[in-house]
Parts: C-alpha cells; structure tokens; sequence
C-alpha cells in the first residue's frame, strides 16, 4: 500500500491519520516482511495483534496462515480489519486495547503477539504481554528506535522497562532498524523491529527463584528517582543497606540503573 492509497481509504473514511492515536502506516515491503520471518508465522498460529490500522500487517499475517485477533481503537477501520481477521478463522474486537483483557482473548492455546505498536503504548503492551497468565511463544513488534535500545539496555543503563522485558524472556534483539520513510505519514523518528522470546510463568520463578513481580514492586520504588542514590529510593535505614550492598557485592553508592536483572532478583528476596 502507498501513500496515494493510504490517502484515498482515509479521504473515503472522512479523515487523515490520527496523530492522537500515533498512526503510521507502514509501508515498506522489507519492513513488512521482516516482521512476519522474524514471527515464524505457520498456518494455524493464534495472533494478537494491536492497532492493526489499515490492516497491511494484518493481510500479511493472514496469507502466511495466521489466525488474527485484532484490537483496533479506531472506529474507522473496523469495517476493513473485521471481514479480514473474521474471513481467515480469527477475529476483530473494536476498543482500547489497554483495558482489555489479553487473557480472556487468549486463552491457555499458544499464540504469537505480532504487532506496528502504537508508539504511546508500547511499554503497556509489553508488560500486558509478558505477564499474561498464558505468555506468548513469540513477540515481534515495530517500535520506536530509541525504545527498542531502551529495551536491551542492561547493567549501568536499565531502566523499568528494560528489567521488565529481562525477567520475562530468554532472549531479545533488534532484527532490523526502520527509517521513517517506511511510514506515512513518516514519523519523525527511526523504528526497530524487535524480537522477544518470553519465558512461561514456570520458566520465571525457577530461573530468578522469586515472582518478577514482586522483583518489579522493589524496582518501581528504586527507579522513582533515577538521579538519586538506590537506597534512598528504597528508604533503606544506611546500616541494613550496607549490609545488602555487600551481600550484593555492589557500590553503597550505586544507582537503580547499576544493578543487573540477576542483582534485583536478590534485592527483591532480601527486601
């Protein structure tokens, strides 16, 4: 689809993107493919997606034999998305995708979240995703350039979002970086594709020995104030963190961006 066509739908539809919802319709085929590869979309595989717009992703995914539950915030584009999920054996359910529940849409089946995130909901949609009661197999989403590095940022450099992707899967990367030109209208900044392989629920508390979430109750305090030391944060009396710092084996002086996932593990348990 190109920018003359992406004009005429939403000129038929009575409107243009909205900046609001942060629509960019992705419209480069390399991109695109390297989305779908990078899934291993199989006939039968169960996806999620989220913001399916136009539904370019959404086509894609159903030719390669996905079945697709699609969330779509924008009334506009129900009537395209639905006779697409619907025809191919998934689904269409209009609403906002952060106050639905990804659970109760699921199930307990495998399934896959592929998605062209919305950029103002990408760190909920990970965290929605990750932790769901059923994680999925695999996750590949479209997301801004910086908040894909932010996501494999890790000892010196964390930040909320980064532990919470770490303690929910084995591995993350960047496949490939995307220029603003593969939108339209093009965003202002460059995209990443990036791939995630989440842990199952089981597979989380045997490697780190505590529920991440418990992990991510002790972070949310320490990262409350990034500038100031960790144990502040934390309102630690100086004597007891001391004696956690070197349990640690880290500076008293460190700040939450310093600790590694395995090192807020132990502080969680401690705590």
């Amino acid at each position: 689809m190109n920018p003359t066509e992406i004009r005429a739908i939403l000129s038929n539809l009575g409107g243009k993107a909205n900046k609001t919802l942060g629509q960019h319709f992705l419209i480069d085929e390399t991109a695109l493919q390297t989305i779908v590869e990078s899934a291993d979309i199989k006939p039968g595989d169960r996806v999620l997606e989220v913001g399916p717009g136009l539904g370019v992703l959404t086509k894609e995914l159903i030719v390669h034999g996905a079945l697709v539950t699609a969330i779509e915030k924008d009334k506009r584009f129900i009537d395209l998305i639905s006779p697409l999920s619907k025809g191919a054996g998934g689904d269409c359910i209009p609403g906002d995708a952060s106050k639905l529940d990804w659970d109760e849409l699921m199930g307990d089946k495998p399934w896959k979240f592929v998605s062209n995130l919305p950029y103002s909901i990408t760190s909920l949609a990970l965290r929605k995703t990750l932790y769901s009661k059923n994680p999925p197999t695999t996750v590949v989403v479209l997301v801004q350039r910086e908040v894909a590095e932010r996501v494999l940022a890790r000892d010196g450099k964390a930040s909320l979002l980064s532990l919470m992707v770490a303690l929910a899967s084995t591995d993350v990367k960047i496949v490939r970086r995307v220029p603003p030109g593969a939108f339209w209208p093009p965003p202002k900044v460059e995209s990443a594709v990036v791939l995630i392989r989440p842990m199952t629920q089981d597979q989380r508390r045997k490697t780190w020995g505590i529920n991440p979430e418990d992990v991510m109750a002790t972070a949310k305090k320490g990262f409350a104030h990034p500038r100031k030391l960790l144990f502040r944060n934390l309102g630690l009396a100086p004597e007891k963190w001391s004696a956690i710092a070197s349990n640690l084996n880290v500076d008293e002086k460190i700040r939450a961006e310093g600790l590694s996932v395995g090192q807020w593990a132990e502080l969680a348990k401690l705590i």
